[in-house]
């Protein structure tokens, strides 16, 4: 019996059984007050400014209180705050991310041909690479996560949704000048600083910066005797924003490099060297190599990464009245490198330290895409419409080399990679206000992909080592529809439905050893038909919302990564699956100053069918990659004035992640855990000086959530201790 197909109806209707009563309370308030406008939260997830309870799209938004009152410095923390969002370390450098959401999973961002299945979006420039994905968070504005396939208006790679990320942009009447400075953990150094002013009538400027330097590491070398997990971080931008009358526009550049000690693979040990889904190992079965520490390595050779970007864009608009022009440019290069021990070292003999798995690896990447959009209203208000054209070109090289002493692979010819990318696409869509209250919405959007890829593979062994080369051409077209339903049931309760398809492209494979038909064969595009409703609550006079949403996807030729050979990885189109989820967002002041948020997801993933060549069915895996069954989040923060010139801030957070697999074969489990978070601030009345003090990993857990399992010398990811970091900051 699937136990899960039962639990999953049953927790549907138990929390739209709890959603009830606050709607029933949402229609009370509507009677008593008015929503307050100033508890609003504006969204640009359909293009065009919206309230978020008005938009029929699932949305977390988090401005910059609720960023810091959650203690989110980073796109990793995001995970805690989104329901079934996944953001996990890939086996690259710490500003690269595994993603999940709702069933689709990239888990190899670290390489030059992987792309994302949650679109990235920084000030509305789509960013192709997962490579610097983990960046830190400075002088955001807001930051909104559409979960479900954004096929329509967004397109390329968002497959199962989109993270944007909003920075603050200068006008001609805003002044400001905020800073940090702040101490923690492994002697984190930490200064922000963003100053903006007025230049013209109509121009307004910015400069923001951001220092964070990580000078020990949490994690002990015992072959180099030193620490390492070291991380230095900068980012500087700089916007000019010009408006007169009907035009507008926002130039932004940026400038941001991380160093750091690479992805770290912890030593440690398992019972057995598992092959698959029957003789699957648990996190809670690995025990540290070394006594009872688990934050340590023994390699001799050098672990590192650094990523460096520079990104202009160009966003301009003009109003002509009834319909808006507007334009969006961007450029984006970037440069990565990075190296690592994914089994962690070993040593062959009393106090000889070898490499296992030692992989480095150097890539650049150059992108510029174009975005048009025309659209307006009609109808007296009823139609809203918009119709666009989207361009985007990428080139991108990277070279990969091993040294396997585990396999006996030492000291392999670099392996190089070439890629080239041109992508088209046309998209509509219209929202028609059938009544006061009903609106319909459709549209569509037709998307190609031209991608070309060449490499060259060590293929044997000789003198001169044997050489094979690999070009192809490859293209991928799609039509990704969407229909929708609203309904504005009362001013405080919004109902809506929708039907959509999204779409990743195919491509290619580039992490072979020795065998050149890996990166001869190319992957298939992957697709997702996503039916989801949802209910989003205002109550409290706007000073408590509650949504949720339920959803079901219908996945064709599933994208995921496997294990082809020792080190040689390949996505390969696994199958089908259907995902089954429940999302639920709560947050609540019930008195002035103290908030409450909580959100809880639920999935059911499972094969609808398997391919019988794939890893997948060869090692009997069940269970979809990066899909746990339950994650929540629950926690609250509260101010007070302590006198007429202090006020006193607590906060605390707890999340849970549940059990979830972390390869296709299911040969390792990832078991459930719990993380949790608190700070104390004191600030001055007018809130221009703040004193705080911020914990993360309040119980200071040791979190393994991935493993390289197919040796007898495993290397583990862990998530990192207990750390803390204390703060001065301003604002004038």
């Amino acid at each position: 019996m699937n136990h899960k197909k039962i639990v999953a109806p049953l927790t549907a209707t138990t929390i739209l059984s709890a959603f009830a009563p606050l709607a029933a309370q949402a229609q009370i308030q509507t009677e008593e007050a008015e929503t307050s406008s100033s508890n609003v939260i504006v969204v640009t997830a359909q293009r065009r400014e919206q309230n978020l309870q008005e938009t029929p799209v699932t949305i977390t938004a988090l401005d910059s209180d609720a960023l810091d009152q959650q203690g989110i410095v980073d796109v990793q923390g995001l995970a805690r705050a989104v329901p079934n969002l996944q953001l996990l370390p890939a086996t690259a450098n710490p500003s690269t991310l595994q993603i999940g959401l709702r069933g689709g999973a990239e888990q190899v961002g670290g390489l030059i041909v992987s792309e994302p299945v949650v679109g990235i979006y920084i000030d509305d420039v789509y960013r192709a690479r997962l490579q610097g994905s983990n960046s830190q968070l400075g002088d955001v504005e807001r930051i909104e996560v559409l979960r479900g396939p954004q096929g329509t208006l967004y397109g390329r790679n968002n497959f199962s949704g989109a993270l944007k990320i909003i920075t603050r942009t200068p006008s001609a009447t805003d002044e400001w000048v905020n800073g940090s400075i702040g101490y923690g953990s492994y002697d984190e150094v930490k200064a922000t600083a963003s100053v903006g002013t007025g230049l013209t009538d109509t121009m307004g400027a910015s400069v923001s910066v951001l220092y964070r330097d990580v000078g020990e590491g949490y994690i002990y070398n015992r072959a180099t005797g030193e620490d390492i997990g070291k991380e230095e971080n900068i980012a500087v931008r700089g916007k000019l924003a010009f408006q007169d009358g009907p035009f507008e526009a926002t130039l932004s550049a940026t400038y941001s490099r991380d160093k750091n000690d690479g992805y770290i693979a912890v030593a440690g040990n398992l019972p057995r060297v598992p092959t698959g889904r029957t003789d699957f190992v648990t996190t809670d079965d690995i025990t540290p190599r070394f006594g009872t520490d688990p934050y340590i390595v023994e390699y001799p050779q050098e672990s590192s990464g650094r990523t460096e970007t520079i990104a202009v864009s160009l966003n301009a608009a003009y109003d002509f009245g009834d319909i808006t022009l507007r334009s969006i440019t961007g450029y984006v290069d970037l440069e990565d490198d990075w190296r690592w021990d994914l089994a962690g070292g070993f040593e062959p003999s009393p106090g000889v330290y070898s490499a296992a798995f030692d992989r480095s690896a150097e890539s650049t990447a150059d992108q510029f895409s174009q975005e048009l959009q025309l659209q307006g209203e009609a109808l007296d208000g009823k139609l809203n419409w918009i119709v666009g054209g989207f361009y985007f070109r990428e080139t991108g090289d990277q070279s990969i080399t091993d040294d396997i002493p585990l396999f006996g692979l030492n000291n392999l010819d670099p392996t190089y990679l070439s890629i080239k990318t041109e992508s088209y696409a046309a998209f509509a869509q219209v929202d028609y206000a059938v009544t006061d209250r009903a609106t319909i919405t459709v549209g569509g959007r037709y998307s190609v992909d031209h991608k070309d890829f060449d490499a060259s593979i060590q293929s044997g062994f000789g003198t001169p080592n044997p050489r094979t080369a690999v070009s192809l051409r490859e293209k991928f077209s799609s039509f990704t529809p969407k229909i929708g339903l609203d309904y504005e049931v009362s001013d405080d309760l919004f109902a809506y439905a929708s039907i959509s398809k999204g779409f990743k492209g195919g491509g290619f494979n580039g992490l072979s050893i020795l065998d050149p038909s890996v990166l001869a064969t190319a992957y298939e595009p992957q697709s997702v038909w996503a039916y989801e409703g949802g209910l989003k609550s205002t109550f409290m006079n706007g000073f408590g919302r509650a949504n949720i949403t339920v959803f079901y996807n219908d996945i064709s030729g599933l994208q995921q990564s496997s294990l082809i050979s020792p080190g040689s990885f390949a996505i390969q189109n696994v199958g089908d699956a259907t995902v089954f989820g429940v999302e639920f967002e709560l947050s609540l002041s019930p008195i002035e100053g103290f908030n409450l948020f909580a959100n809880v997801g639920y999935q059911d993933g499972d094969y609808s069918f398997l391919d019988p060549t794939s890893q997948a069915a060869a090692a009997g895996g069940t269970d979809l990659p990066l899909v746990p069954d339950w994650t929540f989040q629950t926690g609250m923060n509260f101010e007070e004035n302590l006198n007429d010139d202090l006020v006193m801030r607590i906060g605390i957070d707890g999340s849970y992640t549940g059990d979830s697999f972390s390869e296709v074969t299911n040969a390792i489990e990832t078991k459930a855990y719990f993380r949790s978070n608190a700070f104390a601030a004191i600030a001055t009345d007018d809130r221009r000086w703040e004193l705080k003090f911020q914990v993360d990993n309040l119980t200071d857990e040791a979190t393994y959530v991935a493993g390289f399992t197919g040796t007898t010398s495993p290397g583990f990811t862990i998530l990192k201790p207990r750390t803390f970091l204390a703060s001065l900051s301003f604002a004038m």
